[in-house]
């Protein structure tokens, strides 16, 4: 499959890959469409849908409205609880569609073109991808320890 991907026009590259954003992202959308509609089926996505990852999402989505759409594909994780948040709130597909595409396509290009090259570096050297998950974790834990401090300033 590498080789494949790797053989490919960056231009055929990216309609491959917003190919798949497209099915993945409709796919997810009408999950979340089912299982506003009910049923049994749907029992387990609406008791997923009420963990803090998809209250957030819904959060952005009512914040954000349409814009989320597009915006949650430069995100890693957050994008599948924004998409299915979307087609439980059944929002209207004339807006859903171009924001769909809008954000498939972004998503489609950055995979069609770095996304990959990132990815196959990773798979060659996992040494380097645990130095880059512990940086940033080291990052995240930084960033909550200062921001901790600048409030308790802040509150005296």
């Amino acid at each position: 499959m590498q080789e494949w991907i790797e053989g490919l026009h960056w231009g055929l590259a990216i309609l491959f890959f917003w190919g798949i954003g497209i099915l993945r992202t409709s796919l997810v959308f009408m999950l979340g469409w089912i299982a506003a509609t009910g049923g049994r089926r749907a029992a387990r996505i609406r008791s997923l849908m009420d963990t803090p990852l998809y209250r957030r999402a819904e959060a952005f989505v009512n914040r954000w409205g349409v814009l989320a759409v597009p915006a949650c594909f430069l995100t890693v994780g957050f994008q599948t609880a924004v998409i299915i948040t979307t087609g439980f709130t059944r929002m209207p597909l004339v807006r859903w569609i171009p924001a769909m595409l809008v954000g498939t396509l972004i998503w489609g290009t950055i995979y069609g073109t770095v996304g990959m090259a990132v990815v196959w570096a990773w798979l060659e050297r996992p040494w380097l991808a645990g130095a880059v998950i512990a940086a940033l974790l080291v990052g995240v834990v930084v960033y909550r320890l200062v921001s901790r401090a600048r409030l308790r300033r802040a509150r005296l």
